[in-house]
């Protein structure tokens, strides 16, 4: 059967304009994308879920909004059957690929339809700029994606004709020099910083591992498949290989500064300067019923983590007591109503700045403010009909976050049990695991557990046997929203959907079976009060 080429397939679409997203199922066609001049938005998707369908009604409407001038295309691309697309294999969230004049210079992960939004329409007023001549197109693009593996980042950089002078100065004596510099000028480069804890030199190092990398056996290749991304170049051919390694290693200290400074010119300035703080968030009612997935994919994508969260059905009183101060005013009644109305996400964020960032990302109290003074705002974006209240909550102060996180996160003890095979070949393992995971051990002892207190743990597991293995490590664990904080790092009860869904948590990593689950917790604060009282009497902990 004959494939046909992207251009062929674009044709076909302005025919069918149901069809507006082109299928790209191959690295020809790949290849053929990029020649498309305009912008090029890409849906990357798994092999066994499918593209997105969350935005398609968004890609359609904007199809039709920039339709006038065919400056804007959209196509689906399996990472599967793609090789320039192996990076992105294996992923559980959407990732959208922005493509202009052959080069894909940006990247939204996750189906947050406003940035997506946002990018295209600054990307097709950008092109229509340069195609009318007011404009010149960039000869540099750049962009930094931040991955949560260990502790590098990738970053994708075009090179430019002037960029080599002070990056490959040394190169020009080479006979394949003008080669080279077109070489690094054809596309993206993945450049890291790679930097040891220990005091050792990470040069000699670091060789060393490029070195290793040559020979890794067949059955190695999924497990180091993001390592050995990490050092070839995106578009390997048989071509390149000839003209030099596909990985720039330095030699000394002087040649790797020199670069790190060129790629990274700010590179640690800021790390002392960044303060870290917890701020409260809000999700009202009415928002997390109409749209909760895509709030929490916009806090995410601003660069919050989600430390802690629960849904909770407030009081009139608990409201009360929360919105204390804006008793007197006349919204006050519509805000009860409102926060009463149904549960409430409550979420601690953190990351650096976080009370400042979050406020301004809030923007004004009032929904006819933030839409008339700063539209992008989420409480402007995420405004709803006939709902007079904004959406969502932010703490105004570093103490204001304390005292309202200190609210709907108490501080909680739990009962952590260590079961006997558990105890015995991995405990450090774990303690250490609970100590990183900012627990506070209030007391622990190593027990034999009695039938009674075996019953009072695992009503649903009376007589088997791991009831008489060997004594328990029992933990009592001090945090706040403990309860559900160590239930999250024990992980679900199969190790096996364990390592799925939680990797790093304790069941993924250190139990064997379903019964043999390795840890134990309390499932709600009562039940955590009866054990702990149960093993340890009566105590005061507080």
């Amino acid at each position: 059967m004959k494939r046909l080429s992207f251009s062929c397939l674009l044709k076909m679409l302005k025919c069918q304009s149901i069809l507006f997203q082109t299928t790209i199922t191959n690295q020809n066609q790949w290849d053929e994308m990029l020649l498309t001049k305009g912008v090029v938005v890409i849906d990357v998707y798994q092999a066994w879920c499918g593209p997105c369908k969350a935005v398609v009604n968004l890609f359609r409407k904007l199809k039709n909004e920039f339709s006038e001038d065919d400056v804007l295309h959209f196509a689906v691309a399996e990472a599967n059957s793609i090789e320039t697309l192996q990076p992105y294999r294996n992923r559980c969230e959407p990732v959208f690929l922005f493509c202009v004049n052959g080069k894909i210079i940006e990247m939204v992960r996750g189906a947050n339809a406003p940035l997506i939004s946002k990018k295209i329409t600054e990307l097709v007023q950008e092109e229509r700029e340069i195609v009318a001549g007011q404009k010149e197109r960039p000869e540099v693009y750049s962009q930094k994606i931040y991955l949560n593996i260990e502790e590098y980042f990738y970053y994708t950089s075009m090179v430019s004709l002037n960029a080599h002078d002070s990056v490959f100065c040394k190169v020009y004596f080479f006979p394949d020099f003008d080669d080279f510099v077109q070489f690094m000028m054809s596309g993206p480069c993945h450049i890291l910083v790679i930097s040891k804890k220990k005091a050792t030199d990470a040069i000699p190092l670091w060789k060393k591992l490029h070195e290793s990398l040559e020979n890794i056996p067949d059955e190695s290749e999924k497990d180091l498949n993001m390592i050995k991304f990490c050092l070839i170049r995106l578009e390997e051919t048989p071509e390149t290989k000839s003209i030099l390694n596909m990985c720039d290693v330095q030699s000394s200290i002087e040649d790797a500064s020199r670069q790190l400074a060129f790629f990274f010119p700010n590179f640690g300035q800021n790390k002392t300067e960044q303060k870290f703080e917890k701020t409260l968030a809000l999700v009202r009612p009415c928002l997390l019923r109409e749209r909760r997935d895509s709030i929490i994919q916009r806090i995410k994508d601003d660069g919050f983590e989600i430390a802690m969260q629960k849904e909770i059905n407030l009081s009139e009183e608990q409201a009360r007591e929360f919105y204390k101060e804006h008793e007197n005013e006349d919204y006050f009644p519509f805000l009860l109503e409102e926060m009463t109305s149904g549960p409430t996400l409550v979420l601690a964020l953190t990351r650096e700045n976080a009370v400042a960032h979050w406020r301004n990302l809030l923007g004004p109290k009032t929904v006819e403010e933030a839409k008339k003074e700063n539209p992008n705002s989420l409480r402007a974006q995420y405004a709803l009909d006939n709902v007079p209240i904004n959406q969502l909550h932010g703490s105004s102060s570093p103490n204001d976050a304390q005292k309202e996180l200190e609210f709907f996160f108490p501080q909680e003890h739990t009962l952590a049990l260590i079961k006997p095979d558990a105890a015995k070949k991995h405990k450090d393992d774990i303690m250490q695991k609970v100590k990183d995971a900012g627990f506070t051990i209030s007391k622990i002892k190593e027990k034999a557990l009695t039938r009674e207190m075996a019953t009072q743990f695992y009503k649903d597991h009376e007589g088997k046997p791991f009831f008489e293995e060997g004594p328990s490590v029992v933990m009592v664990l001090t945090k706040e929203n403990a309860v559900q904080e160590w239930r999250q790092l024990m992980g679900p009860t199969d190790p096996e959907v364990a390592k799925e869904s939680s990797p790093e948590s304790i069941r993924a990593l250190f139990a064997q079976d379903i019964l043999s689950n390795a840890v134990h917790g309390s499932s709600t604060r009562e039940h955590a009060l009866e054990s702990i009282e149960c093993i340890f009497g009566e105590i005061d902990i507080d």
